[in-house]
């Protein structure tokens, strides 16, 4: 019988957990546009139903400082459940990945 295989939300929640315990990050918008404007974020995660208005303006700053982005597939409690939080986030900044290679995501 063949192995299941992972699915692509179970591997991003896993190696966001990875980057929880070994890397750097940030939670919220505030936070996620500072590291944007200082050029620090490596990756910018974004839930499905973070308000449009936000959405765009993360986007607008993750592009001129060419930081990636990735659209969680997850609502804003299922992102905040996969960091480990016991509240929502609509956004998470990765600024140092530790041992995770959720860059190459």
């Amino acid at each position: 019988m063949a192995k299941k295989s992972k699915s692509k939300v179970d591997t991003i929640n896993s190696k966001i957990q990875l980057v929880m315990r070994s890397g750097k990050y940030v939670l919220g918008t505030g936070q996620t546009l500072t590291t944007l404007r200082a050029g620090r974020s490596k990756l910018i995660v974004i839930a499905n139903n973070c308000p449009p208005i936000r959405k765009a303006e993360i986007e607008y700053y993750a592009m001129l400082s060419k930081t990636p982005v990735h659209h969680y597939s997850g609502n804003n409690l299922d992102l905040g459940t996969a960091c480990g939080k016991h509240f929502r986030s609509s956004v998470l900044s990765i600024t140092d990945v530790g041992d995770s290679d959720i860059t190459s995501a």
